[in-house]
């Protein structure tokens, strides 16, 4: 199995791209809402599931001739593919996290509470007669 280094370096390399995008359009909005890993990450399985779509409905089609796309219809040329799908989304799948961590710590801050305390938090009595709070 020969590893698909360019295809997963152009994966990189458009996850790079797709998190500086999402990252110029927060700073010029001045708040965090475009999650440019989340996105990656959904477009990246989305072509994983394509590729398979793909790869099986050809594989599966029965030519008399060998053709030019026997080499990438087998399930063992997707078996090794699938690297270059699994490695950015396991990437972009961290920095979406760590994107998800950011917002919430800013929008404490914002907010005006001490980051992580909840106890800090405006509580309002909902209803005198079960004794519920919402927080604030």
């Amino acid at each position: 199995m020969d590893f698909p280094w360019i295809p997963l370096a152009f994966s990189l390399t458009l996850l790079g791209l797709m998190l500086f995008i999402c990252r110029t359009i927060n700073a010029s909005q001045g708040m965090l809402r475009w999650n440019g890993a989340l996105l990656f990450f959904v477009l990246c399985l989305l072509a994983m599931l394509l590729d398979f779509t793909l790869t099986m409905v050809f594989a599966s089609a029965s030519f008399h001739d060998r053709t030019q796309y026997d080499d990438l219809a087998s399930r063992t040329a997707w078996s090794e593919r699938v690297f270059t799908y699994l490695i950015p989304c396991a990437v972009s799948l961290l920095l979406a996290l760590r994107f998800r961590r950011r917002r919430r710590l800013a929008h404490e801050l914002a907010r005006g509470c001490k980051p992580g305390n909840r106890e800090d938090s405006l509580t309002i009595q909902t209803s005198p007669y079960t004794q519920s709070e919402l927080p604030l």
